[in-house]
């Protein structure tokens, strides 16, 4: 057996797959993706052939997909939720015995949902904390394997105004409450030239708790620590400003609101055409979240033992873009039924191997190369 990956303590509707995408107004809406595969067996773990799209269209045969059978369940993260969909889809074009559902309720949420043992898995943006780790003390060995990248955008919806230039005291100070107008004096001299209006910043965060807002506030505590001082946390620490529920919930509040302003998953900024940011860097440069800006902050993160990514939201590389993390999942290394120990087993291991070709075309970055090798190899130890 190979090393031990502790948990950390740190800080469709039919069978094509669809997704369903329930709203609850805007300041309440929540993305419920059930991603469904169905089901003729392909047997337990029988490798077929991986052909995988790039994101400039073309296709590659890869090495073969190992292909689990059964059914297994997972709740959680937003932040993966678009390329998770993708995954599953593909997965279940190789492996149609193989049925993987999996609900975007916010990593809160789901790890909720994977200590109550209503689920299979967890998905978080956010490792997890010493109080969750003690929660799943009777489950034993918690495998923490993250499995996806990518940059949290700060989207932003001002009549006028298309390349909006900011940097993270600025930042921290609009979301703070700090500054309240879009031609405040520190935000114009930023970007020098723009027209910015004297209108109302509406700041909108997430009302329920999640990973994306443990990610930005630890953007914010790192990178200004003396502006923002409300902490790193899963649920909205600051006073003021407005709660909506899931990433489209506060896209979709942006995307409504002239002056309005909040942070999201790119893939969801793209999706709803907003702005989004530029974002000055520890070098000094103004950075947009694309995947290789993701790439290379991820470059200066930390990777203990344990798999528990630790990002360097300060990189001092000038192409870094600095709100980049890894999002996990969460699984019991130990089993009860060898089916879904099989299933979980193949689908992380696919997902982190030839399900990585995905990550460009979606707004994500591939992991890199050494990272997912260690992900495949932690993915081996899960079993009865």
């Amino acid at each position: 057996m190979g090393p031990s990956y502790v948990a950390g303590v740190t800080s469709s509707e039919n069978t094509n797959h669809r997704v369903r995408l329930h709203r609850r107004g805007v300041a309440g809406s929540a993305l419920v993706a059930v991603f469904g595969l169905a089901a003729a067996a392909c047997g337990s773990s029988t490798p077929t052939a991986s052909t995988s799209t790039t994101a400039q269209g073309s296709t590659s045969t890869t090495a073969a997909v190992p292909c689990g059978s059964g059914t297994i369940t997972g709740a959680g993260s937003t932040f993966v939720a678009t390329i998770l969909q993708q995954w599953t889809k593909d997965y279940e074009a190789k492996c149609p015995g193989a049925t993987i559902n999996y609900q975007a309720v916010g990593s809160g949420a789901g790890i909720t949902q994977f200590t109550s043992g209503t689920v299979d898995f967890g998905a978080s943006d956010a490792v997890l904390s010493p109080s969750q780790s003690q929660a799943l003390a009777s489950k034993g060995t918690i495998l923490q394997i993250p499995w996806a990248a990518g940059g949290v955008a700060i989207e932003y919806h001002v009549s006028g105004v298309s390349d909006l230039k900011l940097d993270a005291a600025t930042i921290a100070g609009i979301f703070a409450g700090k500054i309240a107008k879009w031609n405040d004096p520190a935000i114009k001299a930023l970007n020098s030239g723009a027209t910015l209006p004297a209108e109302a910043i509406q700041t909108f965060h997430r009302s329920d708790s999640s990973g994306t807002t443990n990610i930005f506030t630890s953007y914010l505590a790192a990178a200004a620590p003396s502006v923002w001082t409300y902490g790193v946390n899963k649920t909205w620490p600051a006073p003021g400003g407005q709660g909506a529920k899931g990433s489209d919930g506060v896209t979709a509040a942006v995307g409504q609101t002239e002056g309005g302003i909040g942070y999201a998953e790119v893939s969801y900024a793209k999706g709803a055409n907003l702005p989004m940011v530029s974002v000055k860097n520890g070098a000094g440069s103004f950075v947009q979240p694309t995947s290789d800006a993701v790439t290379a902050a991820l470059a200066e993160a930390t990777v203990p033992a344990d798999l528990t990514v630790k990002p360097n939201f300060t990189p001092t590389s000038a192409s870094a873009y600095p709100i980049a993390s890894t999002t996990w999942i969460m699984v019991a290394q130990k089993q009860t039924d060898a089916a879904k120990a099989t299933l979980l087993k193949d689908f992380i291991t696919y997902a982190v191997t030839a399900g990585q070709a995905s990550a460009n075309s979606l707004y994500y970055a591939p992991l890199p190369a050494s990272l997912a090798a260690q992900d495949k190899t932690a993915a081996t130890q899960i079993g009865m």
